[in-house]
């Protein structure tokens, strides 16, 4: 009697054994779609920006004078130009505080002469048609208007803040007010080129950072970074200058540089910049990695803080896909005790994504931009290694359901949670809810496996499964109660 009371037992927990196995078998998390997945996690981002150039010489009024400053203008503008990628710009450089059109530089020299006949010659000649346009934004009252609204709602490709020896103070102070409106445009990809001015503005936004009066003692000379980034030499960027940059320049590379004030001192950075740096903001946005493949993971990481780069938490961030693949769809995050707000987006479409996230900080709208260029899919296959740490948590996973591979949704690496994470969209949503352990992409890299999208075979699988299981263990339960 017990022998068959302990097989009756066993036969119980094996149908109620298969019936959850069958249960976690079944792909709930999958819908055969391209996704989106909100959720905590670290976020393996890269720094990033627009062009930048920023120099202590005063180019444009000696080109002014006929000397050969206009090659050094005319490679930075153009290079500058190329390599800005500001979202829905309008192909204009905006030329910013001069003091006249007839004095360039305020040493003499019209400014639309010197433009098609020297600055913009790189693009091809006056004639060509191939110069972009340029907008000229002088006055105290258009420079309040254009950083209020046309910076960010008719973009130029690129911002030019010339050197001006009759540049008042009041239209400096302009700059330096909205120093945090310029770090906004170049954070989203503009370009900037700035010669010797005050750059009152820099240190607003670096505060150690100081640009010092002196130089023209010869030289100076392009550095590394200088001829990598932006195709200097020697040869053009031979000119007199009037000041260096010392203290803390943040990402902000040395460009050019010269031993000041003699032969045997230390080498002063004439110039900073980079090809693709960024300014210190309460508001930037960083994606990594910048050219993911269709059907992996792009990391869309906000982070909202004061200026002087204390957190703000409980900031909503809503990114919108502006334009490119799953175009119109929009997301929300809440950034965390860190200030940290993290998207994690997929998708199977090839083309170029512009991410447009806006957020109020410290009572201050803003909005930033990144792009984003989603290539072919891999065709290597990797298998997915999971970890386990013991920064486990809850994430909420929101699969956005349109019509093409299936996506089995899944968490990232939950170090920093990020909580209330919504998709905003028209379309149905299949949201699950998931204790995980940590899957952490930064110890491996995803091809096609992995938590990636799946194919309709392997779904239709692991359905099929799921029910043979469950139905084995409703089987045994059946004939337990026969018996």
């Amino acid at each position: 009697m017990k022998i068959d009371k302990l097989i009756h037992k066993a036969i119980q927990i094996t149908a109620i054994v298969c019936l959850l196995v069958g249960a976690s078998i079944f792909p709930l998390g999958y819908s055969k779609e391209d996704g989106f997945i909100i959720s905590g996690g670290t976020a393996h981002a890269t720094t990033g920006g627009g062009p930048i150039v920023l120099d202590g010489m005063d180019p444009v009024c000696h080109a002014s004078y006929g000397e050969n400053t206009d090659q050094y203008i005319a490679k930075v503008v153009k290079s500058v130009y190329d390599q800005s990628s500001m979202p829905g710009n309008n192909g204009k450089i905006a030329i910013l505080g001069i003091s006249s059109l007839t004095s360039a530089g305020g040493c003499g020299g019209n400014w639309n002469t010197m433009l098609s006949s020297k600055f913009l010659t790189q693009f091809g000649t006056s004639a060509s048609g191939l110069q972009p346009q340029v907008q000229f934004i002088t006055t105290s009252t258009e420079l309040n208007t254009f950083f209020s609204t046309g910076i960010t709602s008719s973009s130029p490709r690129m911002l030019w803040i010339p050197d001006d020896w009759s540049r008042s103070s009041a239209i400096s102070s302009i700059f330096t007010t909205n120093a945090e409106k310029i770090a906004d445009y170049v954070n989203s990809g503009g370009g900037l080129f700035s010669s010797n001015n005050t750059y009152g503005w820099l240190t607003a936004l670096l505060p150690s950072a100081v640009f010092n009066s002196g130089g023209c003692n010869g030289g100076p000379d392009a550095t590394a970074d200088g001829i990598a980034d932006f195709g200097l030499s020697n040869s053009i960027v031979e000119a007199c200058w009037h000041g260096y940059f010392t203290g803390n320049v943040g990402t902000l590379k040395v460009l050019v540089d010269y031993p000041y004030p003699s032969a045997s001192s230390t080498r002063k950075a004439v110039s900073i910049g980079g090809g693709s740096v960024s300014l210190p903001s309460s508001f930037t946005l960083a994606v990594s990695p910048s050219s993911p493949n269709a059907g992996e993971d792009l990391t869309i990481t906000a982070t909202a803080q004061t200026i002087s780069g204390v957190p703000q938490a409980g900031i909503v961030v809503t990114v919108t896909v502006s334009s490119g693949p799953d175009a119109g769809s929009v997301l929300t995050a809440t950034t965390d005790a860190s200030g940290i707000a993290v998207i994690t987006v997929r998708t199977n479409t090839t083309g170029t994504a512009v991410y447009t996230a806006t957020a109020t900080v410290n009572g201050v709208a803003k909005t930033v931009s990144a792009t984003v260029s989603w290539n072919p899919p891999t065709t290597t296959t990797v298998a997915p290694t999971t970890s386990t740490t013991s920064t486990t948590s809850t994430s909420t996973t929101v699969v956005q359901t349109t019509s093409t591979t299936s996506t089995v949704a899944s968490t990232t690496s939950v170090l920093i949670p990020v909580t209330t994470a919504v998709e905003e969209t028209t379309t149905t949503v299949a949201a699950v809810i998931t204790t995980t352990t940590v899957h952490d992409h930064s110890t491996h890299s995803h091809g096609t496996g992995g938590n990636l999208p799946q194919t309709g075979g392997e779904f239709v699988y692991r359905v099929l499964l799921s029910f043979y299981v469950m139905g084995f263990g409703f089987l045994i339960l059946v004939y337990r109660k026969r018996k």
